[in-house]
């Protein structure tokens, strides 16, 4: 007999630490940093699984992909590089013992049957530790390759929806049962195994927008709330959880994401910042990035100066950048806590010295501060 697995006890979800912390974007070369210097991440697998297996022994929470399906242009075509997140997940779930990991998926690609087929595999060979980040879909030329057309932003969501209410149907209903919608027609939908994760795996999803927000809501257990700044991160925090209890009768895990810069002292971090995300940053390729998004996304504030949002997206794909001392980087992680962040996303321009000073300088002072275990 299967052994189910509490959702709410795993690391994500449960109540070890009060600041989850997650590793982003190690899945593609460059990860989220749009800028081709030594020390970046190549998307080889051994660096992939030594990175997981690093993080999982410092107790980091889980590690989410980035799904891509080509590269960004420019100078450098950073990006071009990529593993397809759920076979990558299922991998790294193997070689690891606690930390969640996360498949990026795209809805449009592939049909909910065979994701839940997917998704409870990968359960399995973790013991119950998948998770599964929803994505509607924006990349237009990416979906051309899948002989695709992109749908107007709304209508993807109300897609993302429906391809979600049969996931859940295929991972919880014992035996067949149909199911008619407006995108997916199914006869006596079936999928065994169920996951081991009870009612469900951990879902998330990065939608920003009013209907992505709806979505989150409905049927997310965690959102990447696309925070930018720390002036208004607890308004949007504080909408979003509101949403979630007030439409749906849920509560929702709010996360951000932090691009880290730690050196020294505070000028030599600023320095060291300036030179990858400005001085040598791949700007043609952001430009790229950011000029489909502005067609196809409604996940960022295009009202802002248009070399602040290149850079955004240079700098851990428009993260915030928490730039600084181990004091200072600590300080401003506390503060987005505080805001009413459930969790971090985190990134590095180099993952190896990055998860160094995560283990030596930042984790020690959080543990200090009391939103992390020992």
């Amino acid at each position: 007999m299967d052994q189910q697995v509490d959702k709410f006890r795993q690391p994500v979800l449960n109540d070890e630490n009060e600041l989850k912390l997650v590793m982003f974007g190690i899945n593609l070369r460059g990860g989220v940093t749009m800028s081709d210097v030594p020390g970046g991440i190549q998307a080889d697998w051994e660096e992939n699984r030594r990175l997981a297996v690093l993080a999982d022994d410092m107790g980091l929470d889980a590690i989410v992909p980035v799904a891509r399906w080509r590269g960004y242009g420019g100078q450098a075509n950073l990006g071009d590089r990529s593993f397809e997140t759920f076979v990558w997940a299922t991998g790294l779930l193997a070689a690891t013992r606690r930390i969640q990991v996360f498949a990026t998926f795209h809805v449009p690609v592939a049909h909910p049957v065979l994701a839940a087929k997917m998704t409870a595999t990968a359960d399995h060979v973790s013991g119950g530790r998948f998770g599964l980040n929803v994505v509607a879909g924006w990349n237009a030329d990416e979906l051309a390759m899948f002989g695709l057309t992109q749908k107007e932003h709304d209508e993807r969501y109300e897609v993302a929806d429906e391809w979600t209410q049969v996931l859940k149907q295929l991972w919880t209903v014992e035996g067949g049962r149909d199911f008619h919608g407006r995108y997916f027609d199914i006869a006596d939908g079936f999928s065994e195994p169920k996951p081991l994760q009870k009612p469900y795996p951990v879902v998330m999803n990065a939608g920003t927008s009013p209907a992505g927000r709806r979505f989150a809501a409905k049927h997310s257990d965690v959102i990447f709330a696309g925070l930018t700044d720390f002036d208004t991160a607890r308004q949007q925090i504080s909408e979003i959880k509101q949403l979630a209890r007030e439409e749906y009768g849920r509560e929702i895990r709010v996360f951000g994401r932090a691009h880290l810069v730690i050196r020294d002292t505070e000028r030599a971090a600023l320095d060291y910042y300036d030179y990858v995300h400005r001085q040598v940053a791949d700007v043609e390729a952001a430009a790229n990035v950011t000029g489909m998004s502005k067609r196809n996304s409604q996940s960022t504030d295009w009202s802002a100066d248009e070399k602040k949002i290149l850079e955004g997206m240079t700098a851990g794909f428009w993260a915030i950048p928490v730039v600084g001392t181990a004091d200072q980087v600590t300080g401003k992680l506390l503060a987005l806590k505080e805001a009413g962040v459930d969790g971090v996303a985190v990134s590095w321009v180099d993952y190896d010295e990055g998860l160094d000073q995560m283990k030596r300088l930042i984790l020690p002072r959080l543990v200090q501060a009391g939103v992390r275990s020992a």
